[in-house]
């Protein structure tokens, strides 16, 4: 099946792709406009890799490595100054977008974004350079449809983005959810999938399917109210209120013992449900052990690091996909310092921040995958085979568990964003699975939140949520840090 085509505003260097496309000058040197940011966000180490190359003609493209981005290669290309359009210029730019493809066809590169190339300083008049772009785009994906996953128009100026827009309307997923619609879904999707799953908590999977679970309810296993979220969502929150101050692990886990404790980040002022190792790290902590305070045996490879960690995720997207891993992994020992917990968390983290760039689920999932092979011993990615194939999404449901293992919570949860289309019906089938019915809800709610945005949670369960009002507040503070931070201004070349 043919890649498809995404559009989206933003900065181009903090693309987390296979390759982004660089609208270089002919001296392959650095400039200005998107040709400067990306060298000045790569590094040095990318124009000590350009200079040997001997620059690259108009129309023409060349490949390097993406050095400090966290896209995996720069593929530059030159871009031809627009004469009136008499001088070749048409066929010149459809070569850029032609030779730059197949440069990323010819490395196995799947998912690849575009600026609007010599739509700055260049001159070309946005609307017909936008034409060809997409045209040439579109008869590459033809040509080679099992080539890409995804091919995304970057915009920076308002212009490009409506020309782009206008051509798409109608025609291809042009990412109507826009990335602040996004994070909010993850993290308010997050505590709807816990609130609809806290009722039917340790239910068997065939009491369900004589009774499922159709809407959001009460009381049930614990006897609260409906729209009542638990230590899964009570853990999240105190992570998204930590990072609104910056990346602090201490800070966060003195934000859990506060919940445990303190009777912070709850929704009607008890704890009704803690893991035992969660609890257990706290207490650690609390008693001034040193970090990480995490269980790290076999059979502390619960769910309780996993179910928190989207705001981590969130926050971390757009960073290096080594530094995605590396905070990952410590915010999981937090809790659960088990390596199978952290690589289930380190694959989460990877998995959102490709649904956040726009992919779709399963090409988020390969690229997940391809970045988190080589940190996954060969013992470990025997266990975590159906998670890295990506063929878990195939399972018959008899094969699929909802336990409070992190495995089966991770692998339900991609099953259930997989087979059903909406936010609502995932987040019933996952807490419909039975067992861990809050945390595996609450995991789907957040991959699903994500993927279809906020806008897609249905209303009443959002209005329904207790405590709404401070849930979606804290969601929209994390949500503008993450905006602010990732947004770097430069001109279009």
């Amino acid at each position: 099946m043919a890649g498809s085509i995404y559009l989206r505003r933003g900065d181009i260097t903090t693309m987390v792709v296979d390759a982004i496309v660089n609208a270089a000058n002919s001296s392959l040197l650095g400039g200005g406009g998107v040709d400067g940011a990306i060298h000045r966000a790569a590094g040095p180490g990318l124009l000590a890799e350009c200079r040997p190359l001997g620059g690259c003609p108009t129309g023409q493209a060349k490949i390097t490595g993406g050095h400090r981005l966290a896209a995996r290669h720069v593929i530059h290309t030159v871009g031809p100054i627009y004469r009136g359009g008499g001088a070749g210029e048409a066929g010149l730019l459809a070569s850029c977008y032609r030779q730059s493809l197949g440069l990323a066809r010819a490395h196995g590169l799947r998912t690849i974004a575009f600026p609007a190339i010599s739509c700055g300083v260049y001159g070309y008049p946005v609307a017909e350079a936008a034409s060809i772009a997409l045209r040439t785009i579109r008869e590459a994906l033809v040509a080679h449809p099992d080539a890409f996953d995804a091919i995304t128009l970057v915009c920076f100026g308002d212009d490009v983005h409506a020309a782009y827009e206008a051509l798409l309307a109608g025609d291809a997923p042009a990412d109507a959810v826009d990335l602040r619609g996004r994070l909010l879904g993850g993290l308010v999707g997050l505590v709807v999938g816990d609130a609809i799953g806290v009722p039917v908590e340790f239910h068997r999977r065939e009491t369900l399917d004589r009774q499922p679970l159709t809407d959001m309810i009460g009381h049930g296993t614990h006897g609260q109210p409906p729209g009542t979220w638990s230590d899964d969502s009570s853990l999240a929150l105190a992570t998204a209120a930590s990072l609104c101050a910056g990346y602090d692990p201490r800070d966060i886990m003195g934000r859990f013992l506060a919940w445990l404790e303190g009777g912070e980040y709850r929704p009607h002022g008890e704890v009704f449900d803690v893991g035992i190792t969660t609890s257990q790290a706290i207490r650690r902590f609390r008693d001034g052990a040193p970090p990480p305070w995490g269980g790290a045996q076999e059979n502390d490879n619960g769910n309780g690091s996993l179910m928190r960690l989207m705001p981590l995720s969130c926050a971390v997207h757009r960073l290096d996909p080594a530094v995605i891993l590396a905070r990952s992994f410590e915010v999981s020992a937090l809790t659960h310092a088990h390596l199978r917990s952290q690589l289930c968390c380190a694959y989460f983290s990877l998995l959102i921040a490709a649904i956040l760039d726009g992919a779709d689920l399963k090409a988020a999932m390969r690229r997940a995958s391809r970045t988190l092979r080589p940190q996954v011993p060969a013992d470990e990615a025997a266990i975590l085979r159906r998670l890295l194939d990506g063929s878990v999404v195939d399972a018959d449901r008899s094969a699929i568990r909802g336990s409070g293992y992190v495995l089966h919570c991770l692998e339900a949860s991609l099953w259930a964003a997989a087979r059903h289309p909406t936010y609502a019906s995932a987040v019933l089938a996952a807490a419909n699975l039975g067992e861990d019915t809050d945390t595996t809800a609450a995991v789907t709610g957040a991959i699903c939140g994500a993927l279809h945005g906020l806008e897609a949670i249905p209303r009443r369960w959002r209005d329904g949520l207790a405590r709404g009002d401070y849930v979606l507040d804290l969601a929209t503070r994390l949500t503008e840090r993450i905006l602010d931070e990732s947004h770097t201004r430069h001109d279009a070349h």
